[in-house]
């Protein structure tokens, strides 16, 4: 990247966090502005560096976190891998600057955890949202299904592949940055060739191998340090390269000077094409065409980012479009396992069809899976949902648990069941009352397991605080 273009880029960044648009310009505004400036190859690294300024408290005047977080959430509106980040903001992880309680209300209610429409609140500015008037019990919300997001990506990942350290290190004083030491930052950031935010601490010095695991007479690495490769332990790959300070996986392709000709050609070629996509965008026709191909990649298997997002923004720019693009109930079990996000979308833009009780019976009496349970949970909190269906899904959830046999699986799903009407409850989606005796027969079963034995102490405090609430009167 060029001097010029890296000055350019981290003033427009910088703009970002500026009192005036922080003030005056609305989330919505600023997150279309920011994907026209920044193609999509670019919005990872991006992100990082987000992320990176709001972990080492570099956004610590008001509302500068909000847009930081407002990007975030926009760059990745289906499966967001900086997950992880909203949740530790949420705990309150060490290090990290405590939420202020607008933000923490804005961050639930980016991920749905508060009946409001997300649309409404993303027009408002930074200033408009830090202003907002919260009370304690707007901060009572449930993220357990962040949670349970977050621990569903981490459970095929070892601990020792999970332990990581930032190359970043914060060294603030406390005060806030200045503008100057802000663009300074950045610049440094964005400027070094292997950008740091995807580098981890250097091995010191040269680690010999393990000679129990192979033989160093025929590893021509064996005299310098190596990486083990701990998630498929049938391979030992060398990754870290004494010439170089950093990780040989984590190293940028170098460019191809003789390719550069042709990029102008390439260009050329791409303005073209987006052209041609802009003409078809705006034939009805070509639209449905391009949701039926798309619904039905889904059915088949995951969408990709790209792909997910083309095909909701389809959804909501022709919500008509979702009576043409063929999903039958029997293939909405296929849908919720490989595109939940997709699914939510299809039965919140069929909830007025009459055939939607169709959908709804195939969809409570479907294999419990975390996204079936996701789909539900979403649907409970953007439409009320017949009462019967949640109580049938619960039902089903609980026989599924009780009845099968492979121990680890069964732990597995007890703790989303907990952590799923755990939700539910805190919500108010369902009355306790209705299904205390089968809940509670439950949590008893697999008391053994933590998230049963939680779900057990809420029904006991609810159980106990109604039976405070209605002393008074007895007497």
């Amino acid at each position: 990247m060029s001097q010029h273009l890296i000055n350019e880029n981290s003033k427009y960044i910088l703009d970002l966090f500026s009192e005036q648009t922080v003030d005056s310009q609305g989330l919505d505004s600023i997150c279309v502005q920011v994907q026209k400036k920044f193609p999509k190859t670019d919005h990872f690294n991006l992100s990082l560096l987000l992320s990176s300024l709001i972990t080492g408290g570099d956004l610590s005047l008001p509302g500068q976190r909000v847009v930081a977080l407002a990007l975030l959430y926009d760059f990745y509106k289906g499966e967001n891998p900086f997950s992880p980040l909203f949740l530790h903001l949420l705990e309150g992880k060490l290090g990290l600057l405590p939420l202020a309680p607008q933000e923490r209300l804005f961050i639930g209610q980016l991920h749905g955890f508060l009946p409001v429409n997300i649309k409404d609140v993303m027009k408002k500015s930074a200033k408009q949202v830090m202003m907002t008037e919260v009370s304690p019990k707007d901060l009572e919300f449930d993220y357990s299904p962040l949670q349970a997001i977050v621990a569903e990506r981490l459970t095929d990942t070892s601990a020792v592949a999970r332990a990581t350290c930032s190359a970043l290190i914060p060294l603030s004083d406390g005060s806030p940055p200045n503008r100057l030491a802000l663009k300074e930052l950045l610049e440094a950031l964005m400027s070094n060739e292997y950008l740091p935010l995807h580098r981890t601490l250097s091995a010191a010095g040269p680690i010999p191998p393990p000679t129990f695991l192979i033989d160093t007479n025929d590893v021509p690495f064996a005299d310098e340090g190596v990486w083990k490769n701990l998630i498929n332990r049938g391979t030992y790959i060398p990754m870290y390269d004494s010439d170089y300070d950093g990780l040989i996986g984590l190293r940028p392709e170098k460019i191809d000077r003789r390719s550069q000709p042709n990029q102008q050609h390439k260009v050329k070629e791409e303005k073209k094409e987006k052209q041609e996509e802009k003409k078809e965008d705006k034939d009805p026709v070509s639209l449905v065409s391009e949701a039926k191909d798309l619904t039905q990649i889904a059915l088949r298997g995951a969408l990709s980012v790209q792909q997910q997002q083309r095909l909701l923004a389809l959804l909501d720019q022709e919500p008509n479009i979702v009576y043409e693009i063929g999903v039958t109930p029997n293939q909405l079990p296929d849908l919720v396992e490989n595109n939940p996000m997709v699914a939510i979308s299809v039965l919140l833009k069929l909830i007025h069809s009459q055939h939607i009780t169709e959908y709804f019976s195939v969809l409570v009496n479907m294999e419990m899976s975390l996204h079936s349970m996701e789909v539900v949970n979403r649907l409970t909190t953007s439409v009320d949902l017949p009462v019967e269906f949640v109580h049938l899904y619960i039902s089903n959830c609980i026989s599924t648990c009780e009845t099968i046999r492979d121990r680890y699986m069964q732990n597995r799903l007890v703790r989303l069941v907990c952590v799923f009407l755990q939700s539910l409850i805190r919500n108010k989606i369902i009355n306790v009352k209705e299904l205390f005796i089968e809940v509670e027969a439950f949590c008893v079963e697999f008391s053994r397991i933590r998230e049963a034995a939680a779900l057990f102490r809420l029904l006991k405090q609810l159980d106990s605080g109604e039976a405070a609430h209605k002393d008074p009167k007895d007497n």
